[in-house]
C-alpha cells in the first residue's frame, strides 16, 4: 500500500476516534448536567410542594377548569371524573355498565318492555320497605358503639288522638318569639341560653364546618300536583335530593362568608335505613380524624307529615317562597354521652332568633329530642330540617341563604 494512502487511512480513523471520545464525553457531561439539574429543581419542587396551601390549590383547579368544580363539590364522595362521563355515556345509550340487564335491554325491545314493566313490579313486590313516614324509637345497634337509629325526620302523625295533640302543645315552651318543643326532661331558660356567649371554636386554618346527611336520598316533590302522591320521595340522585340543598348551604359559607366547608354526600340510608345513623357517625369520625379543626357539623334533612298528604312547610320570604328550617338539637337523655347538647341547643337559639329578626316565619320550633342524633361530636353540631317532602327544590335552595347568613351572623358575632 503507498505510504500516502495509509497515513491518510490512519488521519480518517483518528479523526472519527477523537469525534466518537469527544461525544461521549458530551454526552456524559449533558447526563450529570441533567441529573444536577433534575436533583435540584427536584428539591426545589418538593419545598414548594410542601408549602403549597392545599385549599388555594383546589380552589385555583375549580376556577379554572368549572368541570372540576361540579364534580367536586356535588356532595358526592365517590364520585370522579371518570364516572360523570360514564354517567354521561350512559345516558346517551340508555345503560349502565354495572348492571348487566341494561345492556341486554339496550339490544332488545323485548328486554327492554320486560324488564321496565312485568320485572320492576315483581322487584317492587318483593321489595320490603321500612315506614318512613313516622318517627321511630332509638333501638340499640349490635356494634361496639351501641349506637342507636331515629327516624327519616323529626315527624308528627295526622291521625294522633287529641290527648297527644294537647300533650306536645304542653311541652311548647316560649321566649321573645324564641319557641322551643321540649320532648326531655329537662328545664330550658330560654333567656339564659340568649344571653350567655357561644362556645364554639371557629379554626383561622383548615376546614371549619363539615355538611353531611344521615338520610341521604330524601327529596322533594317535583311539582304542586304530586302533594297527595303517597310515593315516598327518596332519590340516590345527589342534584335532586337533600345533597343538593347541602351543596348550596356549603357553597354560599364558602363564597360569601369565607367558611372553609367540607360537604360530603355518602349515601348512609340505603340499604338499610335503620343503620344510617351508625354508618353516618363512622363518616363523621373519619373526617374529624383528617380535619381536627372542624368545629361544626351540620346533619341536612327535610321533614315529612306521616300522613296521607305531603308536608309543605313554606314561608312567603320577600316575593320567593322558601322553605321553612327546623332546628333539632338532641341530648342525653336516652342514654348516649353527649355532654356538648346544651351548647348546641344555645346555638340553635341563637340561630332562631336571627332569623326571626331577618325573614319572619321562616323557622318552625326548636326540637329539643331525647335522642342523640350523631350531634355529640363537636359543640357546633345541629341537625338541620330545610322543608318537607311537599316542598319544591327550589324553595329548599332558597332558604339556604338565610341558613348560611345566621350562620355567619351568630358565628362571628356580628
Amino acid at each position: 500500500m503507498h505510504s500516502g494512502n495509509r497515513k491518510r487511512i490512519y488521519k480518517e480513523i483518528a479523526v472519527k476516534s477523537t469525534k466518537i471520545l469527544i461525544f461521549c464525553l458530551l454526552a456524559c457531561l449533558a447526563i450529570m448536567t441533567g441529573v444536577t439539574g433534575g436533583n435540584f429543581l427536584f428539591s426545589m419542587d418538593f419545598s414548594t410542594v410542601q408549602n403549597i396551601d392545599v385549599g388555594v390549590l383546589k380552589s385555583t383547579f375549580n376556577d379554572t377548569i368549572p368541570l372540576i368544580d361540579t364534580v367536586y363539590n356535588n356532595g358526592n364522595a365517590s364520585t370522579s371524573i371518570l364516572g360523570e362521563i360514564e354517567n354521561l355515556i350512559g345516558g346517551i345509550f340508555n345503560f349502565d355498565l354495572n348492571k348487566p340487564e341494561t345492556v341486554l335491554n339496550a339490544q332488545s325491545l323485548l328486554m327492554y318492555s320486560y324488564y321496565n314493566n312485568d320485572y320492576k313490579q315483581y322487584l317492587a313486590q318483593n321489595e320490603k320497605e321500612p315506614d318512613l313516614g313516622k318517627t321511630q324509637t332509638d333501638q340499640p345497634q349490635n356494634d361496639a358503639t351501641q349506637l342507636k337509629t331515629d327516624a327519616s325526620s323529626i315527624t308528627y302523625d295526622e291521625n294522633e288522638d287529641e290527648d297527644k295533640k294537647d300533650q306536645s302543645q304542653s311541652n311548647l315552651i316560649s321566649h321573645n318569639k324564641i319557641t322551643i318543643l321540649n320532648e326531655t326532661k329537662y328545664k330550658i331558660d330560654i333567656e339564659k341560653l340568649l344571653n350567655e356567649p357561644l362556645n364554639i371554636n371557629v379554626s383561622k386554618k383548615g376546614p371549619q364546618i363539615l355538611i353531611y346527611h344521615t338520610h341521604t336520598t330524601e327529596s322533594f316533590v317535583k311539582s304542586l300536583n304530586d302533594l297527595k302522591s303517597s310515593t315516598d320521595n327518596r332519590t340516590q340522585d345527589p342534584r335532586y335530593s337533600v345533597v343538593r340543598v347541602g351543596e348550596e348551604l356549603a357553597q354560599i359559607l364558602r363564597k360569601k362568608y369565607g367558611f372553609n366547608v367540607l360537604h360530603n354526600g355518602t349515601i348512609h340510608d340505603v340499604p338499610n335505613f335503620n343503620s344510617a345513623y351508625s354508618k353516618s357517625l363512622v363518616t363523621i369520625n373519619n373526617y374529624m380524624k383528617s380535619y381536627p379543626t372542624i368545629g361544626m357539623t351540620f346533619d341536612i334533612h327535610r321533614d315529612a307529615s306521616g300522613g296521607k298528604e305531603k308536608l309543605r312547610a313554606v314561608t312567603k320570604v320577600g316575593s320567593k317562597n322558601a322553605a321553612q328550617i327546623m332546628f333539632v338539637v338532641g341530648t342525653d337523655q336516652n342514654g348516649l354521652p353527649n355532654p356538648n347538647w346544651k351548647e348546641h341547643l344555645k346555638f340553635a337559639v341563637k340561630l332562631q332568633a336571627k332569623l326571626n329578626e331577618i325573614c319572619p316565619g321562616l323557622a318552625k320550633p326548636i326540637d329539643l329530642s331525647a335522642n342523640r342524633y350523631n350531634t355529640h361530636v363537636t359543640n357546633g353540631s345541629l341537625l338541620i330540617e330545610i322543608g318537607g317532602d311537599g316542598n319544591l327544590l327550589s324553595e329548599c335552595l332558597e332558604s339556604t341563604k338565610y341558613v348560611a347568613q345566621a350562620i355567619n351572623t351568630v358565628v362571628n358575632g356580628k
